[in-house]
C-alpha cells in the first residue's frame, strides 16, 4: 500500500470511532472488508489497547474508494495482531469516519431503505452499507450493522464471515448499531 506525507509531529488521519467491533485477544484485531472477487474494500484496526497514537478501545476504519461499487457478495476476515504491527498504510484514495459510532444496541424501529443491505451466511447479523458519489470519489455515508436478538447483544463482536445481499431485515428483534452514520 502506498502512503501519504503526513508531519512526523502529528496523529494520523484518522478520527477514532468508540468500540464496536471486537478487538480480539491481542493488541488490536485487523479486519479486512472484501468483495468474493477479492477486491479490497477496508481495512479496520479494532484496538485493545493503546499504542502510540492509537488508542485502546476503538475503531480507524479506512475505506479503499474506488473499490466501493457494491456487489451482491461481502466477505469480512479478522485477524488478532500485536504491537508493534503496523495498522494499515495511508493512501490517498482512503476515506477515513470521522463519525463516532453507537457501542449501545438499539431497538430497530423502523428499518432504513438507503443502502445495501448484507446478510451473515450462518448469524443473525447484517451489515446495511450506504456510499454515494462516482466510481473514484465514492464515500461511505452510512454503515450499520443489525443482530437478531431477544436482548441487547453485547457491546462488540466479531463480524467475520460472508454475507450475501438481501432485501430486507425480516421478522423478529432486531438490534443496531452503527460504525458510520449519516
Amino acid at each position: 500500500m502506498g502512503t501519504t506525507k503526513q508531519d512526523e509531529n502529528t496523529t494520523p488521519r484518522v478520527s477514532p470511532n468508540q468500540l464496536q467491533l471486537d478487538p480480539g485477544l491481542k493488541g488490536w484485531r485487523h479486519y479486512i472488508f472484501y468483495w468474493d472477487n477479492h477486491m479490497k474494500i477496508a481495512d479496520v484496526a479494532a484496538t485493545r489497547t493503546a499504542s502510540g497514537v492509537y488508542s485502546a478501545g476503538r475503531e480507524y476504519w479506512f475505506v479503499h474508494r474506488p473499490n466501493l461499487t457494491l456487489q451482491s457478495t461481502l466477505c469480512i476476515k479478522g485477524r488478532d495482531m500485536e504491537w508493534p504491527e503496523p495498522v494499515p498504510s495511508f493512501q490517498a484514495s482512503v476515506q477515513e469516519f470521522t463519525s463516532l459510532t453507537s457501542a449501545t444496541w438499539q431497538l430497530v424501529g423502523a428499518d432504513l431503505t438507503t443502502g445495501t443491505l448484507y446478510k451473515h451466511a450462518t448469524e443473525d447479523c447484517y451489515v446495511r452499507i450506504a456510499a454515494t458519489g462516482t466510481t473514484q470519489d465514492k464515500i461511505v455515508t452510512l454503515l450499520r450493522w443489525y443482530r437478531k436478538s431477544t436482548a441487547p447483544p453485547s457491546s462488540s463482536f466479531d463480524p467475520s464471515g460472508t454475507y450475501a445481499e438481501v432485501p430486507s431485515l425480516g421478522s423478529g428483534t432486531v438490534w443496531y448499531a452503527d460504525s458510520k452514520s449519516p
